[in-house]
């Protein structure tokens, strides 16, 4: 009968082998091994932990935006309700309960909470980044990430599939889309900037108004993406098309408390998972709906539903 106590966080083993097998160092080993324990701390109680969002270096400041671009002018201070459903790894922080009332819970409830934010003048791509676009930054740079894994997965011979060149461009990472926007002399938008342009100091549940309907975004009906300007009554307020449905989209907005790191993705998809709640919230979003992406390592991060649009500061 073996009979044996292992503390809390503790982790144990039992091991029966011969002294031949154990080898001439075991019983270093084993001297190692408690003096280790000799110093084990056995306190249950959950670290608490901070958790940092990366600065945001802003663009030099321009007069007018580039082609292609819109301009954004809210006030400098808004207050902006966002949504987000909860699960298991909380919000901004990963603790039990988070500051703003997120619950690391297994009920996936949508919860609500505002924010104030100071905004200055800015403009943001009109459309998300095409496959075109990613290709011609390919061509001036020839950027390849460290890591290759899922890059451009869609991709064929290093180029768009034929019929591609104006759909959103995907399988590209956080990382990746911050490449192309430091080329373009651009950045990624924070979420709070991806927000505001997509829903307007009129504060529109969704780009056109309130409710999903028919023939405003890629509600799926093809199973893919979609060219960016498809759908003309789809814009928001300032003008850009595809701020719901047919990609999510990277922002700058990753945090990390030293254990998990993770950013936020806005928008919605095409693609709807089905069959578990675990599953990202698919299909279109409402303009205010936030959705914690755990950044896992470049080749998972990389999808076939998420792609970015870039922002550049204005003076004034």
């Amino acid at each position: 009968m073996l009979d044996a106590k292992i503390p809390a966080r503790g982790l144990a083993c039992f091991l029966a082998a011969s002294t031949k097998e154990q080898g001439a160092d075991f019983g270093k080993f084993l001297a190692a091994q408690a003096a280790i324990q000799a110093n084990f701390d056995n306190d249950f109680v959950h670290p608490v932990r901070e958790t940092l969002l990366t600065s945001v270096a802003l663009t030099a400041y321009m007069k007018n935006p580039s082609y292609g671009m819109v301009i954004v002018r809210p006030r400098s201070t808004e207050v902006l309700t966002i949504l987000m459903r909860a699960r298991e790894c909380g919000f901004y922080n990963s603790m039990t309960e988070d500051k703003i009332g997120f619950y690391s819970s297994y009920h996936f409830q949508t919860n609500e909470f505002e924010r104030q934010v100071q905004f200055h003048h800015y403009a943001i791509d009109e459309t998300p980044v095409t496959n075109a676009q990613f290709a011609e930054f390919l061509k001036a740079t020839n950027f390849q990430p460290k890591v290759t894994e899922n890059f451009l997965k869609h991709w064929s011979s290093g180029q768009p599939a034929e019929g591609l060149s104006d759909h959103p461009v995907v399988w590209v990472g956080l990382d990746d889309a911050r490449e192309y926007a430091k080329w373009a002399g651009k950045r990624l938008p924070t979420e709070e900037e991806w927000q505001y342009a997509a829903q307007g100091n009129d504060v529109r549940e969704y780009p056109w108004g309130n409710g999903i309907r028919a023939g405003v975004c890629n509600l799926g009906e093809t199973g893919s993406t979609t060219p960016v300007k498809t759908y003309q009554e789809g814009r928001s307020p300032c003008g850009c098309y595809d701020m719901c449905g047919n990609v999510w989209q990277w922002t700058e907005s990753e945090r990390s408390d030293g254990r998990t790191r993770f950013c936020i993705i806005r928008g919605g998809s095409y693609f709807v998972p089905k069959g578990s709640a675990w599953y990202v919230d698919g299909g279109p979003r409402p303009a205010n709906f936030a959705t914690k992406f755990l950044l896992m390592w470049p080749g998972l991060d990389r999808c076939a539903t998420i792609g970015f649009r870039c922002v550049i500061d204005l003076e004034g």
